[in-house]
């Protein structure tokens, strides 16, 4: 599968890149809100970057109506909103950082979640992921992101349970 990254960093400075990197996967869920508070401080201990990343994919929806969908539209209206939430997660980091600032670099990505979060985590000190708690069934129907991103990364992987389920499944 291609994934097409669009990289922003608007607070990287020359030595951000000498750096350790802690990337955390968000999708607006609590989940991925949970993760993005626990990478963060990762981050902060680490004296790290944050790459705050998200993806989507527009294969599962337009199956069957390539031809009828006005893919560069969806595709528009994708990127937006990918940007709106980095930028509410830029925010989000900038407010609970206050003591203790940290570097943040964005990616937007089009493809599967766990491939994006997989090449975005390429050289990373940490992977974080939120999971959702989603049982057996869930995730043989849909697909774990959490579940493939545990399998396949070559970083180590934290996995911050839903805060609104309590004790998570292992995904």
């Amino acid at each position: 599968m291609t994934t097409t990254l669009d990289r922003t960093a608007p607070e990287t400075t020359p030595t951000a890149a000498a750096r350790a990197i802690v990337v955390v996967g968000i999708d607006g869920s609590a989940a991925a809100d949970a993760a993005l508070l626990f990478a963060l401080h990762e981050a902060q201990l680490r004296s790290a970057v944050l790459r705050v990343v998200t993806s989507h994919d527009l294969a599962p929806l337009t199956y069957g109506y390539a031809g009828v969908c006005d893919l560069g539209s969806m595709e528009d209206a994708m990127q937006a909103a990918g940007r709106e939430l980095v930028a509410t997660a830029q925010e989000t980091v900038r407010v609970a950082a206050t003591s203790s600032p940290v570097l943040v670099e964005t990616v937007v990505g089009q493809g599967r979640a766990s491939t994006v979060l997989l090449e975005a985590a390429q050289g990373a000190a940490l992977l974080v992921v939120g999971a959702r708690g989603a049982g057996a069934f869930t995730r043989l129907m849909n697909g774990s992101t959490c579940t493939e991103v545990v399998h396949h990364a070559h970083v180590r992987v934290a996995v911050v349970p839903c805060p609104t389920h309590g004790s998570a499944h292992a995904s």
